[in-house]
């Protein structure tokens, strides 16, 4: 696909309620299918959603971010597909969240943590910044596999 033959930016609104993940899911497979990215491209780029989503409606610690709405974008940048996700709850850069302890047994094992370390892995990039009251994340993602 060339890079003129690539659609526009596209967005999309979404509650902060954890039913709003398979609404995502669907937008993000629908680009994905119209970009003709590869199928390991579109994987990533779900996983990598949902698990930011998530992060977001189960972290926000404010009242008003609990009912405030995300924005998601998805976009070409160069050959990187870039998902943006703003939200406006509290200031989370998480580029400075440390990686969790793995376990020595399953008795030192707990559930959680593990969100943002799927993320790093499963992007291409990550960058964070605080602008207007709203938190601003984007995922790179570089398409490994001709259309």
């Amino acid at each position: 696909m060339s890079s003129s033959d690539r659609e526009p930016q596209a967005s999309l609104i979404v509650g902060s309620e954890l039913c709003e993940l398979s609404r995502v899911s669907a937008w993000v497979q629908d680009w994905a299918q119209r970009q003709r990215l590869p199928a390991r491209t579109t994987q990533q780029l779900d996983l990598c959603s949902t698990e930011a989503l998530t992060n977001i409606m189960t972290h926000g610690s404010s009242d008003a971010a609990a009912h405030a709405s995300i924005l998601l974008r998805l976009g070409w940048q160069g050959e990187a597909v870039a998902l943006v996700v703003e939200d406006e709850g509290s200031p989370f850069d998480p580029l400075q969240a440390p990686q969790p302890m793995h376990a020595s047994s399953l008795d030192d094992a707990h559930v959680g943590g593990w969100g943002i370390p799927i993320v790093r892995r499963f992007s291409d990039g990550m960058h964070y910044r605080r602008e207007d009251g709203r938190n601003r994340l984007t995922l790179l993602f570089r398409p490994t596999a001709p259309p």
